[in-house]
């Protein structure tokens, strides 16, 4: 077992969390619950603050707000001075309800609707990371009926396959996002963007994957990025002022992995760019970065409590929790592993290997593959690890079943986030009407 932050420990018998115990937290709130270190996410703002934002001149970090999207997130991010990058309306929405300044707001996705463009604009979102052509006309359309400027970061696509799972791999050339970095399809995208009257082409924008561990990938992806500034200004006379070097940071899920230091990875996104623009006797461009998981992945512990008990001789035990892939789609989604304990056996020796598997009807429905624990029973509480990441945020009512709550621990005390669902709340939207 290793625990990946600080900010969670084993001490007296049982798991703490910001130096509140686990079990009280079970008690108080029920399982299956999220559990979010603050500590945990305050240090990684912290480092985005002191080893970016402060370090550089003309740099803006922004919190990929997919990995986890709520308003106290939103609040704690807009503390820190740093931007957010939404990827939808409604994600638009809950940080302008927590008071986000929407200049800060870069409007991703790969598919914005004409309902989300005006949203957007509507409400002084400015920075779009533009896609694809139609985005182009829409943007354009929507902004002269409300006589806006938009910002326009164009996505490119730089032909390298980097990240985990194939599913978080979307640099190389066939992937939905962005433009082709070949035959100038690129190109093609910023004189169209030139051409407009209310968009003003600023800069590129880059992202690899998901979960990347080589520190070359983040190097080649800014070479490559700054020959396409070269041929930007070559072919189209304008200058790329803006890079956005995207995000995809790993974090440590299992002692197995071995992520990148945060101040390794940007230092040399850093030189790479600053070396590629002194060659040609240019000002640095203002850079942006886009991490998510890196601030809140280790934050996250869901708990659990334990069910029913299969063993099945010289196969395996399946050990069966009250949660799932309603709360944690990612294991049956990208392979992916993790680490976890008992929370009330929390010192005891770990001897039984064990599959941790959910409620959810379906055989695909698995936390955990392997793992050695205490001897398990049921009522036992099960502690996953660095579940901040794309669990939240990912979750669903699948066999309706209900959304856990969401709690927050803090230098020894804890705060009610996101209520559990109800029963109620799962036919709220529900409609008895007569045809």
């Amino acid at each position: 077992m290793v625990l990946q932050t600080k900010y969670v420990e084993v001490k007296d018998q049982s798991l703490f969390i910001d130096n509140v115990n686990a079990l009280s937290l079970v008690e108080k709130y029920g399982t299956p619950l999220y559990v979010m270190s603050e500590g945990h996410i305050r240090h990684q703002f912290n480092e985005l603050k002191t080893l970016f934002l402060d370090k550089y001149d003309n740099v803006l970090p922004l919190f990929a707000s997919k990995s986890f999207s709520c308003l106290q997130i939103y609040k704690i991010a807009k503390e820190y001075g740093v931007g957010i990058d939404c990827v939808s309306a409604g994600e638009i929405s809950i940080a302008l309800k927590a008071g986000f300044d929407p200049h800060k707001i870069y409007f991703h996705g790969n598919n914005k609707t004409i309902s989300e463009i005006e949203y957007a604009i509507q409400n002084d979102v400015d920075h779009f990371v533009i896609d694809n052509f139609y985005e182009i006309e829409c943007v354009e359309k929507i902004a002269l009926k409300y006589n806006k400027t938009i910002f326009a970061t164009v996505r490119v696509v730089p032909g390298i396959k980097a990240g985990g799972h194939g599913y978080i791999q979307t640099g190389h050339k066939d992937t939905k996002f962005g433009f082709s970095a070949r035959h100038g399809v690129y190109l093609d995208a910023i004189q169209k963007i030139i051409d407009t009257q209310c968009i003003e082409f600023e800069g590129i924008h880059c992202h690899i994957g998901s979960q990347v561990f080589d520190l070359y990938a983040y190097v080649n992806a800014m070479q490559r990025f700054v020959k396409f500034a070269y041929e930007i200004y070559d072919k189209l006379g304008v200058m790329v002022t803006k890079i956005n070097a995207g995000g995809g940071y790993g974090i440590a899920y299992t002692q197995n992995d071995e992520p990148l230091d945060f101040e390794t990875i940007t230092s040399e996104i850093m030189r790479t760019i600053e070396e590629g623009y002194a060659k040609r006797g240019w000002d640095m461009p203002m850079v942006l970065i886009e991490p998510g998981r890196y601030v809140v992945g280790n934050a996250g512990v869901t708990l659990y409590t334990v069910g029913a008990i299969k063993s099945i001789p010289g196969v395996r035990t399946y050990v069966s929790v009250d949660g799932g892939m309603t709360d944690n789609i990612r294991t049956a989604l990208y392979d992916a592993d993790y680490d976890g304990i008992i929370v009330n056996k929390a010192e005891e020796e770990k001897t039984t290997q064990v599959t941790i598997s959910g409620k959810i009807c379906e055989s695909a429905d698995i936390l955990i593959k392997e793992i050695k624990i205490a001897k398990p029973e049921p009522g036992d509480i099960f502690a996953q690890f660095s579940t901040g990441a794309y669990h939240y945020s990912m979750s669903s009512n699948y066999n309706q079943i209900t959304k856990p709550a969401v709690v927050f621990t803090y230098q020894g005390k804890e705060k009610l986030v996101i209520r559990r669902q109800t029963f109620e709340d799962l036919t709220y939207f529900d409609e008895e009407n007569e045809y």
